[in-house]
């Protein structure tokens, strides 16, 4: 196997087990890993973009606007005209939005600690500079056209 594709499907297979995971330990939440990850975005950037969403979640969303449509119907997420371009909408947390993030963020921290510790065991703390090198050079490929 080519040495760039086995690299892009053991990060992929490590995501897809993350999220995995992450759904089960959310499950009690009754929120998915992806919504999870939608509204940790948002509180970090409100109010937000549609758009600006999908470029900044880590794993591909689909369909940005079905994903927001899906925590407005819950209640979790508010979309106004933007003040900036009346042509989008921007997003915001409701407080019960804000107060999931909260849980999520209280769920998801003992995982984190674990596997913090062991990533250090295995010796790969320093991989992460080498992780984001690769996808400033996957940026810079050319798209095949």
């Amino acid at each position: 196997m080519e040495p760039v594709l086995e690299l892009v499907m053991a990060v992929k297979t490590a995501q897809r087990e993350i999220e995995r995971r992450f759904n089960h330990l959310l499950r009690p939440l009754g929120v998915t890993a992806v919504q999870a990850e939608a509204l940790l975005v948002i509180a970090d950037g409100e109010p937000i973009s549609i758009a600006d969403l999908g470029a900044r979640m880590p794993a591909d969303p689909g369909h940005p606007s079905r994903l927001t449509d899906r925590l407005a119907v819950a209640g979790w997420v508010e979309r106004r005209p933007s003040a900036r371009d009346r042509r989008r909408a921007d997003l915001t947390l409701t407080p019960a939005g804000r107060e999931l993030v909260r849980r999520i963020a209280e769920v998801r921290q003992p995982f984190f600690d674990r596997a913090a510790a062991a990533v250090a065991e295995a010796g790969l703390v320093h991989v992460l500079p080498d992780v984001r090198r690769l996808l400033d050079l996957v940026r810079t490929l050319p798209d095949p056209e």
